[in-house]
This record gives C-alpha cells, sequence and structure tokens, in this order.
C-alpha cells in the first residue's frame, strides 16, 4: 500500500527531524504515541466502519505492524474499536477501553501504563484533547470530513516537554474485504 510506505517515511523523517524522537524511544524510556481518529463510518448511532473505513483501518494496521508493539487504547464505540482491530490483531494485543468523555483518563493511562509504543483511536473532538492532556500544544478540532490526520506525541522520560508532530496520511482505497 502505497501511503503506508509514505507514513513509514514520514516516521523516519520525523525521528531525523525531531532530534531523534522515534530513536530516542528505542533506546530510552520515552514513550511515543500516535493519536489518530477513527476510520470512515457509515451513519447511525454507533455505527460500524464503512468500506474505506476498513481498508483505512488495515492500512494503518500495515503501516504500523513493525513499530514495536505496545498499548491500543480505543473509546467505547464500535467505530474506534474496528479502526484498532486489523493493529491489535498484528500487536497481539486487545485493546484498552476508556471512556470517550475521559480525556484526562486516556492521558493518565498513557502515563502511567507502561508502554513506550502506545496508539489512541479517538474522535474528532477527543484526539486533540488528549493531544492537549499529553502536555502538548492542543491542535485545533479534527473537521467532520476529515480521517487522515495522525499525531506523533513524545512524551521524554526525563520530564521534559512533550514533542507533537503532525502528519497526514494517505485515504485507502475501498477493497473487498
Amino acid at each position: 500500500m502505497r501511503w503506508s510506505r509514505g507514513l513509514a517515511v514520514a516516521l523516519g523523517v520525523l525521528a531525523a527531524a525531531s532530534g531523534g524522537a522515534m530513536r530516542a524511544a528505542e533506546t530510552s524510556e520515552d514513550t511515543v504515541v500516535v493519536l489518530v481518529r477513527h476510520a470512515e463510518k457509515e451513519a447511525g448511532d454507533d455505527p460500524a466502519l464503512d468500506g474505506a473505513g476498513r481498508a483505512r483501518a488495515r492500512a494503518l494496521a500495515h503501516a504500523l505492524s513493525e513499530w514495536p508493539g505496545g498499548a491500543i487504547y480505543v473509546s467505547q464505540f464500535r467505530r474506534t474499536r474496528e479502526t484498532a482491530a486489523p493493529l491489535a490483531e498484528a500487536w497481539g494485543v486487545e485493546p484498552v477501553v476508556v471512556d470517550a468523555r475521559d480525556v484526562s483518563g486516556f492521558a493518565t493511562r498513557i502515563r502511567e501504563g507502561g508502554a513506550s509504543r502506545v496508539v489512541v483511536i479517538g474522535h474528532s473532538n477527543t484526539v486533540p484533547a488528549i493531544v492537549g492532556a499529553l502536555g502538548a500544544a492542543e491542535p485545533e478540532q479534527i473537521a467532520e470530513e476529515v480521517y487522515d490526520d495522525l499525531f506523533l506525541v513524545t512524551l521524554p522520560a526525563d520530564g521534559g516537554a512533550a514533542r507533537l508532530v503532525r502528519l497526514k496520511y494517505g485515504a485507502a482505497t475501498p477493497a473487498p474485504d
């Protein structure tokens, strides 16, 4: 998948450009957190992912599959759990469910969870708030039609300031299941 190679390149460039944030996390106890909004969804209350969303979830899992597994946090809603499912299977972990309204709970669990690699699947309004709760500059709310934002927050083990990089990852083409 073309965009996943681009994401891997972007993460590599990020490692160099951010003073080795990714490399530092591999050699220290820094925590690196990837935050994304759930993938494209159907309409309705607690909707499932649509075809494009299922493809995006698989592509995200593919892009992060070689990153050393860690913890995955999701909200109680189906769309976040379905977005996380392919990555959770690749990593062999069970996603941790945190109430979507509990932004500080997400941040606390990430900081105290012990994993140096964390993926958070949230919502257009919760991902920016979680970034802020982790100590990075809170970005603007994600527009309703935007599904390709990826936020990378590094929490230095030495207690230094959190570092944030905002990336885009390409749209996946829906493929048959």
